[in-house]
C-alpha cells in the first residue's frame, strides 16, 4: 500500500457541488461528509483534488441538526487505485460515521476507477447501472428547487426568511432571525397544515441550520480546518480537535425530526 501511496499517478477526485450556486456563486462546496473523507484519505498520503480543480476557493456545508451520513450524494473518482484499497480505507476510518445511525444509503457514495462506466459503493459493492446519473438527477433536482425558493417573495416583510423541511427546497413557513447573547435565534410561523400537524404530535421536534463555511481553524495544528488532516471530534496526543469557524454564511434554515442542540427545541402554541 505503501507504494501505491507513493505513486503520483494515483489520485483521487471529489466532486463538489453547490446547490446554492444562485446565491453564493463562484465556489466549490463539498459536504461536511466529503470533508471528512477528503481528510482521511489525505491523512493517509493520497492526492485528493476537489473538482473542478479552477483555482476557486473551497466552502463546506454543516448542519447544525442530525442527518444520515452521507446523506448528500458524493461522486469519487479514483485514478490508479484499486477500488478495494479505498474501500477498506473508508470502512476502517470512517466506518463508525457510516454506522452512525444503522441506515446508510451506500447507494449515495458513488465510486468509479479510471473512468469506467462501473461504480460502486463505499463497501466495493457494484452500484446499480445508472447511478451517477442518478446522482446527476438528484443533484440538479436540488439546485433548481433551491433556485426556485430563493426567488420566492415572502408573503410577510417582517419574516423574510424561509423555513425548509428537512434541509429540502420545500418552503414550510417564515422567520426571522437574529443573533444575541446566546446565540441565533428565531421566530416565525408555519404554513403547511402537515408539518404544523406533526409538530403538534411531537414529530417535528427542532429546528437547524445550514451554513456555508470559508474561514476556519482547526484547534491542533491552528491551521486552516479545510486544509488540515484533523476531524473534528477526534482526540491527537490527548487532546479532542475543534473547528473553529470563523467566517461563515447562513444558508437556510429547517424543521428537522431531531436537533443536534438541545437548545433548538420548538416553541409550539
Amino acid at each position: 500500500m505503501s507504494e501505491a501511496v507513493n505513486d503520483n499517478l494515483m489520485e483521487v477526485r471529489i466532486e463538489s457541488f453547490n446547490p446554492y450556486e444562485s446565491r453564493f456563486p463562484n465556489r466549490r462546496v463539498i459536504t461536511r461528509d466529503a470533508l471528512i473523507l477528503v481528510k482521511t484519505l489525505r491523512g493517509k498520503g493520497y492526492s485528493v483534488v476537489i473538482e473542478p480543480d479552477n483555482g476557486l476557493p473551497v466552502y463546506y456545508l454543516y448542519s447544525k441538526g442530525l442527518r444520515e451520513w452521507f446523506a448528500d450524494p458524493v461522486n469519487l473518482l479514483l485514478f490508479g487505485i484499486p477500488i478495494n484499497v479505498i474501500t477498506n480505507l473508508i470502512v476502517n476510518q470512517v466506518q463508525k460515521l457510516l454506522d452512525w445511525d444503522g441506515k446508510q444509503p451506500s447507494h449515495n457514495l458513488n465510486i468509479q476507477i479510471d473512468g469506467s462506466p462501473t461504480s460502486y459503493n463505499y463497501l466495493g459493492l457494484e452500484q446499480p447501472k445508472g447511478n451517477k446519473q442518478r446522482i446527476t438527477a438528484i443533484r440538479k433536482e436540488l439546485k433548481d428547487g433551491f433556485d426556485r425558493c430563493f426567488n420566492t417573495v415572502p408573503p410577510n416583510i417582517k419574516f423574510p426568511t424561509p423555513i425548509y423541511l428537512e434541509h429540502k427546497p420545500k418552503i414550510v413557513g417564515w422567520c426571522r432571525l437574529w443573533e444575541d447573547e446566546r446565540g441565533l435565534a428565531s421566530e416565525g410561523y408555519i404554513t403547511d397544515k402537515l408539518v404544523k400537524r406533526r409538530i403538534s404530535q411531537n414529530r417535528l421536534s427542532g429546528a437547524s441550520v445550514t451554513g456555508m463555511a470559508g474561514r476556519t481553524l482547526c484547534s491542533i495544528c491552528n491551521s486552516s480546518y479545510l486544509d488540515c488532516n484533523h476531524i473534528a471530534g477526534n482526540e491527537y496526543e490527548g487532546q479532542s480537535c475543534s473547528n473553529i469557524i470563523i467566517e461563515t454564511d447562513f444558508v437556510e434554515t429547517s424543521i428537522v425530526k431531531t436537533p443536534i442542540n438541545s437548545q433548538c427545541i420548538l416553541g409550539w402554541k
